[in-house]
């Protein structure tokens, strides 16, 4: 059986409120801050900070999703690319830059869509996670 999480759309409006929302399903008693960072929700998927079992299989109901597509699109990844080419290696910042470019014209994925790559990728990953989408 696998084990239920509801994200609520409604608790955030912008990508460091996700990763807050995240931390507070996802994680249970650390001594230290999670890494708001796609890397480290990738990670926080795979369980073992607290709240289930590294390998678990979960089940993460996003409450109020539309919200969410609204509030990570294309301006929520402009932001993301930003800050992104502050901190990538040196040998990243074209193509992060790239990726800026393009997300400034509406093309490509959005924050909300690469979020939802990385939960349903269970196959590269190493987490066992599925979807429901709720209203």
């Amino acid at each position: 059986m696998r084990r239920e999480f509801i994200i609520d759309g409604n608790n955030f409006d912008n990508s460091e409120g996700f990763y807050c929302e995240i931390d507070k399903i996802l994680t249970k008693n650390l001594t230290w801050k999670t890494g708001h960072n796609l890397d480290a929700f990738n990670d926080l998927l795979r369980g073992g900070f607290g709240v289930h079992e590294y390998g678990e299989p979960i089940l993460l109901k996003w409450l109020n999703f539309n919200k969410s597509k609204q509030d990570l699109g294309y301006e929520a990844t402009i932001k993301h690319y930003e800050r992104m080419i502050e901190t990538c290696h040196p040998t990243n910042r074209n193509h992060v830059k790239k990726l800026l470019e393009d997300a400034k014209h509406h093309i490509g994925a959005t924050l909300i869509d690469i979020i939802i790559e990385i939960i349903l990728d269970t196959d590269n990953s190493g987490h066992d996670c599925k979807l429901q989408i709720m209203e």
